[in-house]
């Protein structure tokens, strides 16, 4: 694969990124919730959706791949759950209330045409103590 397919290849796989964090936050303004944020970013710290329901914010990371579901799970690692945490740390600091907090993953595999969505509630915890999980 040449440099410019590889641009292209890229550039399709943000949009489908993009895309499907419209659908997720779609499918969660439908189940009820209030979207506070998109694509929140302080620093490297980067929260895909923010969103509240029933005094609990909710930390959604979005995985689009097209290949399959394990792997779109398995590359939200060690790294990318704790910026996940920090961010969450910063922004619920921030807020006058009180919150109840989780963390969840949607993932979509397959591509625009066809794709299976799937919704992992309270799919990880802070590590206790700054331990790694």
């Amino acid at each position: 694969m040449n440099k410019t397919e590889r641009q292209k290849l890229g550039a399709e796989n943000r949009e489908w990124g993009q895309e499907a964090e419209a659908l997720a936050a779609e499918y969660f303004l439908k189940e009820g919730y209030v979207i506070r944020e998109r694509n929140w970013r302080l620093g490297n710290l980067e929260i895909d959706l923010i969103l509240e329901k029933d005094r609990t914010m909710v930390f959604v990371e979005v995985k689009a791949r097209s290949s399959s579901e394990d792997e779109a799970l398995s590359s939200i690692n060690f790294k990318k759950r704790s910026r996940i945490i920090n961010g969450a740390d910063v922004y619920l600091r921030r807020e006058t209330k009180l919150y109840q907090y989780r963390f969840d993953i949607v993932t979509f595999t397959g591509n625009r045409d066809n794709y299976k969505m799937r919704h992992y509630p309270d799919a990880f915890l802070p590590p206790v103590n700054g331990g790694r999980r």
